[in-house]
């Protein structure tokens, strides 16, 4: 890992500034267009000269210091200005359009920022709805018609412990909150991520990740320049459009490091054959990670299976664990290890703990005793690392003390609302804690529940499915909502429900109220496309959702 520093008092500037004194015509960034071919490259030199010249701008227009909101569609301008609004001085806040394109929540996240400005190509600026455009005090600036020069940028004044962006948490549970990442926790984070993945400069990253997503953000723009890596990117809709396209720009350009959470690997297996997996050449692929949503034991399983002929490693897959709060990375572990429970059910190790290592430290308590569990106990985890950030955005949002929990005398823990175990040194996440549905004393993950129901119908005409309680006159009920995705009729998934529910009752042993078809994109998702469970919860209640 040549040229990389973990200095507690270095910051992002200064990464930059080195890497581009090193080696300022090193190809950082090549975009791919529809076909596969390369049709823009960015190096160290010409990523600097850009950010700087739009620093310029931005300190032109008062906003060092200010929180700065970033919508870009997938291309080169996102990096640009985002790392622009670092050399500023700004803060950059990273969003994206809401998947219905209702702009209510980004006006809501707007002000729940108090952003300064709002930076975005003009094509996006012309489908700006009033309520954006009128809110107090934001500036709107279209950086694709603005021309700066760089010489009239001002270097910041910047410290480790200065906030570096703003990161906003997923909203699958809860509205989004805005984390305070700082230099020092996205650099430490960099440093976990470039020794447990072993990654050198010789590396080739790839990746279709958004960049408003924090796994596309740091993963594929934050650690290349850490690292001095060339990351090869490709447009999410282009993987979405054709899953196959992600696996051939790994084969093509030689990618050693690429991943994506579980949904995308699921779909390389729906949708490409054996016989197109075996033109593909994955050998070099020595880095599959898997995260941000739970990782399906089946799913990738299944894609190692597939790929095997394309020259996959089965070592090469990686589950990982993270979260906002603690800037990104959190654990890994090579390989598909699982551990299979009483119920029958197989989880998925997501790291492979170091009792040598003293940072991160991961502990799991016991969300009612503050005690910590015993091993193969199931309890809250708790991680304490310099990579955790320091507080929210607002005040308010750390009124639940998540981020300085205390655990036997000893602070700064976060608590990070998932469940799970520690096994033989591997840790396990089994669901979220508020995502927990409680039958005659026992607890049932709400994922696990849209875990059995995807086994069954993916592929079969449903996209997605989620499990919630709602009150009714007899107490809880439990409400599964399919969304449809249009490639069958939606009778014969009806045809189905009873068999589905057949298999609920006795795996993983529960009655199902309730199930209704949605149409397709019916689901509310989360940027990252998480599914968003409280919401859903509220739609349902309102009456809002129109079902098959």
């Amino acid at each position: 890992m040549s040229g990389v520093h973990r200095s507690s008092g270095w910051d992002l500037l200064s990464l930059f500034e080195d890497r581009l004194a090193a080696n300022a015509q090193k190809p950082l960034f090549s975009y791919l267009g529809r076909n596969g071919d390369v049709r823009e490259v960015y190096t160290m030199q010409r990523l600097h000269e850009e950010s700087a010249a739009l620093a310029a701008l931005l300190q032109a227009h008062g906003l060092k210091g200010a929180v700065v909101a970033l919508i870009y569609p997938p291309g080169s301008g996102f990096i640009s200005a985002f790392l622009a609004s670092i050399m500023a001085g700004a803060r950059p806040a990273p969003l994206c359009r809401a998947r219905s394109r209702d702009w209510q929540s980004i006006a809501l996240t707007l002000k729940h920022c108090s952003a300064a400005a709002l930076l975005l190509p003009s094509a996006v600026a012309e489908s700006l709805p009033a309520e954006i455009r009128g809110l107090p005090g934001l500036q709107i600036l279209c950086t694709d018609r603005l021309a700066g020069d760089a010489r009239q940028w001002r270097r910041p004044d910047v410290s480790s412990a200065d906030t570096c962006f703003i990161q906003f948490t997923s909203g699958s549970t809860r509205m989004p909150r805005g984390v305070a990442i700082s230099h020092d926790n996205i650099l430490h984070n960099c440093a976990l991520i470039a020794r447990a993945f072993g990654i050198e400069e010789q590396d080739v990253g790839v990746s279709w990740l958004p960049f408003h997503h924090d796994m596309g953000l740091i993963g594929h723009v934050l650690v290349p320049l850490y690292c001095g890596v060339h990351n090869i990117v490709l447009s999410p809709r282009d993987f979405a459009a054709r899953p196959l396209a992600w696996l051939e720009a790994i084969a093509r350009y030689g990618g050693s490091i690429s991943g994506a959470p579980d949904f995308a690997y699921a779909l390389c297996v729906e949708r490409i054959g054996e016989e197109q997996a075996s033109r593909l050449d994955l050998s070099r692929w020595r880095l599959a990670y898997c995260g941000s949503e739970r990782v399906n034991a089946s799913t990738m399983a299944r894609f190692t299976q597939r790929f095997a002929v394309s020259g996959l490693c089965p070592e090469a897959v990686t589950p990982c664990y993270g979260l906002a709060e603690a800037t990104l990375f959190v654990s890994a572990c090579r390989g598909l290890k699982m551990h299979a429970r009483e119920d029958g059910r197989c989880d998925v190790s997501v790291g492979q703990l170091d009792a040598r290592r003293d940072d991160p430290r991961i502990r799991i308590v016991s969300p009612d005793l503050a005690a910590e569990c015993v091993a193969g106990e199931v309890g809250e985890i708790w991680v304490h690392s310099r990579s955790v950030a320091h507080g929210y955005l607002l005040a308010a949002d750390a009124q639940d003390n998540v981020l300085n929990a205390t655990l036997e005398r000893e602070s700064g823990y976060l608590r990070t609302g998932d469940l799970g175990y520690i096994l033989e040194d591997h840790l396990y996440v089994t669901g979220r804690l508020k995502n927990l549905i409680k039958r005659r004393g026992r607890s049932f993950h709400a994922e696990d529940i849209e875990g059995e129901a995807m086994a069954l119908l993916q592929g079969q005409g449903v996209a997605r499915a989620v499990a919630f309680d709602v009150e009714s006159e007899d107490g809880a009920a439990l409400v599964l909502l399919l969304e449809l995705d249009g490639s069958v009729a939606a009778a014969q998934v009806q045809a189905r429900l009873p068999e589905l529910q057949t298999r609920l009752w006795y795996t993983p042993g529960i009655l199902v109220s309730r199930i209704r078809l949605l149409p397709e994109r019916s689901l509310p998702l989360t940027s990252s496309g998480k599914l968003q469970r409280g919401r859903s919860r509220e739609l349902l209640l309102a009456g809002e959702f129109a079902h098959v």
